[in-house]
């Protein structure tokens, strides 16, 4: 609806610092991950798998409340010295990932990327710059295409740099009545990045995250997503979607 008058616009001058509703009967750590609960809307300590949305700026006790009763302040920019078991000057420039409110990782699977390895001050501690809004990660969105006489190989992207999978999903309007997905580096057995997805379990018009059993792809490195036959009914309207982030 068009304005017929003027209105007042909130404006947010603090950009690192934002308050979010949290989930009924839970409490927030100050110093801890926070993540969002998809199915509720609500922010909770991080369990992995979560969109990261900040570092908490203070303890927010919810544990007798209803979803939104209690609001935590987040930090969603800035700096922050952590612990990460094995980490050395090597990993300066790397990803960073988290399977709890206060466990980071390398590796990224089915945790939560949370940002961007900027300092090791010694080994096993990292400085990390946290990326809520995934300002340094990029997407790809391909097609995909199924048959009922034979498999299909989808390309899918060549990367010229080393970059590591952050999340993947796959959708079809109409879902083949069989068949898997895979997903890799090898034309004729793409499974080093998903392995044997299978596509009855989908939604039809709805994305579905997918595991991940492999995240690093070298550089140079082409990837394809293999579909494979359906019985009477080929999937219709279907689409890969992998969100990456290439390696300095």
């Amino acid at each position: 609806m068009t304005l017929s008058s003027d209105v007042n616009v909130n404006r947010y001058l603090d950009q690192q610092l934002r308050t979010l509703a949290v989930k009924a009967a839970t409490t927030i750590y100050r110093g801890g991950l926070v993540g969002l609960d998809r199915a509720s809307g609500y922010v909770r300590p991080l369990q992995a798998g979560d969109q990261f949305q900040g570092l908490a700026y203070e303890q927010c006790d919810n544990s007798s409340g209803s979803n939104g009763d209690r609001e935590v302040i987040l930090f969603t920019q800035g700096d922050f010295e952590s612990s990460l078991s094995g980490a050395s000057k090597t990993d300066i420039g790397r990803p960073v990932f988290a399977s709890d409110d206060n466990t980071l990782t390398l590796s990224g699977g089915n945790a939560s990327y949370i940002g961007q390895i900027i300092d090791v001050p010694a080994n096993g501690q990292i400085i990390v710059r946290i990326d809520p809004q995934k300002r340094l990660t990029h997407t790809i969105t391909v097609p995909l295409s199924s048959q009922t006489d034979s498999d299909t190989s989808n390309p899918v992207a060549a990367f010229g740099t080393k970059v590591v999978i952050v999340k993947a999903q796959v959708w079809f309007e109409t879902k083949p009545d069989a068949g898997s997905l895979n997903v890799g580096t090898d034309n004729s057995d793409p499974d080093e990045i998903v392995d044997n997805f299978n596509l009855t379990t989908l939604t039809n018009g709805s994305p579905s995250n997918l595991t991940l059993v492999g995240t690093t792809v070298a550089a140079n490195t082409r990837i394809w997503a293999k579909v494979s036959a359906a019985t009477s009914s080929a999937g219709v309207g279907g689409g890969l979607s992998i969100e990456y982030y290439p390696l300095p």
